[in-house]
């Protein structure tokens, strides 16, 4: 059994798409006789825990989930930290490292020169992939891991609408509002949770966190099934979040897209939908009349098949090849 280590894990965020790519990929590599022996919580910059890192159990690879983080690098000391992790895995750990699930956008050459050392890059859109060839590196489009093959669940739309809130957090407000003016459900993707913010550095963030928990969250289940349940009993979902649009699409819920802090939600419905007919500005939603939305086209869902199977022969045939090169360069290495 090879012995797999995953950096960014992004479940501590209690984001349900986060929770959900990370579901996915632990189970897929368990399928394959993967054992996940430790994990690095995302937030937590590794380059200010490296004697931790070294005493961690060894390991036959490490998988980073890249998870939408590496973009603007200039301004996201993070995106710069988890390009860097390759060369430290590499010389200090003596462990080869896998790049998944990742969107590049508007990132500092330096970055793509840490980039060379992953032993493989999978990104989750084309034109991550065009911005990393454009820097001369080799990579693959699989997309994101909330596609992958897993059970059906059932549409039932008793309910009008919903709107999932958005990772831009100046524009709840008026999503709020929004809601209210047309008589719709309000949900955030984020399940609130004491662990979310810290007293001592964000204790605003941390009391609203508590105060939610406490009053309604701690009774909500945090499994992202529920979530794609939640959502399946609306006729139409408004929403900010990239993930919400991606759950959206493999279960063939229908929705509208504001976008998000990178234009991954434009991307992803590019190639699943070959149309940004979805995707709105906040001007245009005002006015828009979402009952033209409440159906996918034959169009629509032509394209969303093919893109399905697609993605989910893309992700299992990712995990397989990675978990192969691992067993090879463990037998070589013997």
């Amino acid at each position: 059994m090879i012995r797999i280590a995953i950096i960014n894990d992004t479940r501590p965020t209690h984001h349900y798409g986060c929770m959900l790519v990370m579901e996915n990929l632990i189970r897929l590599l368990t399928d394959k006789g993967a054992e996940i022996v430790w994990t690095w919580p995302v937030g937590v910059d590794w380059r200010k825990h490296k004697n931790k890192l070294e005493k961690q159990p060894k390991v036959d690879a490490i998988i980073v989930n890249g998870e939408g983080t590496i973009h603007h690098s200039a301004e996201r000391k993070h995106a710069r930290a988890l390009s860097e992790f390759a060369q430290f895995a590499k010389e200090i750990l003596g462990t080869p490292t896998y790049l998944v699930n990742a969107t590049l956008h508007k990132n500092e050459a330096t970055l793509y020169e840490n980039l060379k050392t992953y032993k493989a890059i999978y990104v989750r859109d084309k034109n991550s992939l065009e911005e990393l060839q454009a820097f001369g590196l080799k990579g693959t489009y699989v997309p994101d891991l909330t596609f992958a093959k897993a059970g059906n669940y059932q549409r039932n739309p008793v309910r009008k609408g919903c709107v999932i809130d958005s990772a831009l957090k100046s524009e709840i407000p008026a999503l709020k509002a929004y809601c209210k003016q047309n008589e719709l459900d309000f949900r955030s993707m984020v399940l609130a949770r004491p662990s979310n913010a810290n007293f001592f550095k964000s204790p605003r963030p941390f009391v609203k966190n508590v105060a939610k928990w406490l009053k309604q969250d701690r009774h909500v289940s945090p499994e992202p099934s529920s979530f794609i349940q939640y959502l399946n009993q609306y006729e139409i979902v408004v929403t900010g979040r990239y993930h919400t649009v991606t759950m959206c699409l493999k279960n063939k819920i229908p929705f509208v897209a504001l976008e998000s802090n990178t234009p991954k939600i434009s991307f992803i419905l590019e190639d699943a939908l070959k149309s940004l007919s979805r995707v709105v500005s906040f001007s245009q939603l005002e006015h828009l009349n979402l009952q033209a939305y409440q159906n996918y086209s034959d169009e629509e869902l032509q394209h969303l098949d093919q893109f399905i199977v697609k993605a989910e022969n893309a992700i299992s045939g990712m995990i397989q090849w990675i978990v192969e090169d691992i067993m090879e360069n463990s037998m070589a290495s013997v």
